[in-house]
C-alpha cells in the first residue's frame, strides 16, 4: 500500500493524529463512480490514526472514506471531515461513537439561500464525491460554538451553528448562519481548502484552483486581501502569532511563511516534499508538514532541520531499489562485456556490435544515476503534469 497523508495534527498529549488513504485502493475499486461506494468494502486505507512520539500506533479508526480533516475538541472529542462520504462527524475519542453528523445532502438549499432552487446542483446529491467536503474548523463565539465548512465541489464554504445542531434537530438549514462562495462562480471560489478564522474575524481561505490565498471580510464579504505569488494549488494557509501566514503551495512542493503585509517569503522548506497537503505551526515553533503522496508525515524546526518524522515514502524507497539494482546490474554486465570485447579483440579483430553494448549500458548506468540524484525533482515534475488540467 502506498499512503497518502492528508491532515496532520499534534494532539494536546503530544501524539499525532494522521488523516490517510490509499490511492492503490482508490485504483482497485473503479466500481466506487458507479455503485457511489467511496470505498472499497471492508477496506482499512482509509482512516484516522494516533502515533506517539516513537512512532507506536496507539490508536486509529476505520471506515471512513478519504478523510481530509481532523480537529481535536477540548473535551477529547474528534470532528473529522470525512470527505468521500460526504459529512463532517464528531467522533467520542477513543470510543469511537459517531455522537453529530452533519451532512450537505440532508439540506433543504433552498431555504439557505431562494435563488438555489430544486434543480439546482446543491440538492441533487446524484454523484459519486458529489460535495467533497475537505475541511472543518470549530470556533467558540462566546455563548455559542461554530463550525467552519469547506464543500470544495459546492465552490462554497459555510458557518454552521454547530451548539444549536447538537440541542437538534441536526441538518438544519436554519443553522447555517453564513456562506461565501457560489457554484460555478470561480471568481470567488475554485475548490478551495481549508479555510480557517482570523484573529480580526475574517476568514482566509486557500483558493486552490485559483492559485491564490484570500481574506474575506466576513461582515461584508468583500475580498480584503489576496496574494498568488507564483502559488500552485495550494491547500492550506493558517496564521500565525506573529501575524505572517504558513502556506502549503502543494504542486510547488514547498511550504512558506510570507509577512503578510509585504507580501515576501521570510521561510521556506522544500526538502523532500512532494504534493504536501498541509501545514500546522506547533507551541514550539517547529512545523508539522502532511507530505501529501510523499508518505511522510515531517516535523521540521525553524532552521529546516527534520527533527521528527513518521512513515516511508514507498515510492521512493521502489525507485531507489530498482536504480541501484540497476546500477550494480549494468556495472556487472559493462565489465564481463568489456573482459568478453578484449578476448575477442585479441582474436578476431574489433567488433562494432560489442561496443554498441557497450554504449546501450554506459547509457543505462547514467540514467540510472540520475534518476537516483533527481528523484524527487522528477517526481514533483510528474505530478505538476498529473494535475496540470485541474
Amino acid at each position: 500500500m502506498m499512503p497518502t497523508y492528508l491532515d496532520v495534527d499534534r494532539k494536546s498529549n503530544g501524539n499525532t493524529l494522521i488523516c490517510t488513504f490509499s490511492f492503490e485502493e482508490v485504483l482497485n475499486y473503479p466500481n466506487r463512480m458507479a455503485n457511489k461506494i467511496p470505498v472499497e468494502p471492508n477496506s482499512t486505507d482509509h482512516k484516522i490514526f494516533e502515533v506517539d512520539r516513537n512512532g507506536n500506533k496507539v490508536w486509529e479508526m476505520i471506515g471512513l472514506a478519504q478523510p481530509h480533516e481532523i480537529v481535536e475538541l477540548a473535551n477529547g472529542h474528534l470532528l473529522i471531515a470525512d470527505t468521500g462520504y460526504d459529512r463532517v462527524i464528531e467522533v467520542d475519542y477513543p470510543n469511537k461513537n459517531i455522537v453529530w453528523e452533519w451532512k450537505p445532502e440532508l439540506i433543504n438549499w433552498t431555504r439557505v439561500n431562494p435563488n438555489w432552487s430544486s434543480s439546482h446542483y446543491y440538492n441533487n446529491p446524484f454523484a459519486f464525491d458529489w460535495s467533497h467536503l475537505n475541511d472543518v474548523d470549530f470556533q467558540h463565539r462566546g455563548a455559542w460554538n461554530a463550525c467552519l465548512i469547506s464543500i470544495r465541489n459546492f465552490d462554497m464554504i459555510v458557518e454552521v451553528n454547530y451548539t444549536a445542531e447538537k440541542f437538534g434537530p441536526s441538518n438544519n438549514p436554519d443553522n447555517i448562519i453564513w456562506y461565501y462562495g457560489d457554484y460555478g462562480d470561480h471568481s470567488l471560489l475554485h475548490r478551495q481548502h481549508n479555510p480557517d478564522y482570523l484573529s480580526n474575524g475574517n476568514i482566509i481561505i486557500a483558493d486552490s484552483e485559483n492559485d491564490r490565498i484570500i481574506e474575506v471580510n466576513y461582515t461584508t464579504k468583500n475580498v480584503e486581501w489576496i496574494y498568488q505569488g507564483n502559488l500552485e494549488w495550494p491547500r492550506d494557509a493558517d496564521e500565525m502569532p506573529n501575524g505572517n501566514l504558513l502556506i502549503t503551495d502543494s504542486l510547488g512542493s514547498r511550504v512558506i511563511q510570507i509577512n503578510k503585509e509585504s507580501k515576501e517569503i521570510v521561510w521556506q522548506y522544500k526538502g523532500d516534499l512532494i504534493n504536501p497537503y498541509e501545514a500546522d505551526l506547533l507551541e514550539n515553533e517547529n512545523v508539522l508538514i502532511g507530505n501529501g503522496i510523499g508518505g511522510v508525515v515531517y516535523e521540521i524546526n525553524p532552521d529546516g532541520v527534520i527533527v521528527w518524522r513518521y512513515g516511508l515514502s514507498y515510492l521512493k524507497s521502489v525507485v531507489y531499489l530498482n536504480c541501484i539494482i540497476s546500477i550494480l546490474m549494468g556495472v556487472l554486465f559493462l565489465f564481463f562485456t568489456y573482459t568478453k570485447i578484449r578476448t575477442i579483440n585479441a582474436v578476431r579483430g574489433k567488433n562494432t556490435k560489442n561496443y554498441v553494448i557497450v554504449g546501450i549500458l554506459i547509457g543505462f548506468i547514467t540514467i540510472s544515476i540520475i534518476i537516483l540524484l533527481t528523484y524527487t525533482s522528477i517526481t514533483i515534475l510528474i505530478f505538476r503534469i498529473l494535475f496540470s488540467s485541474r
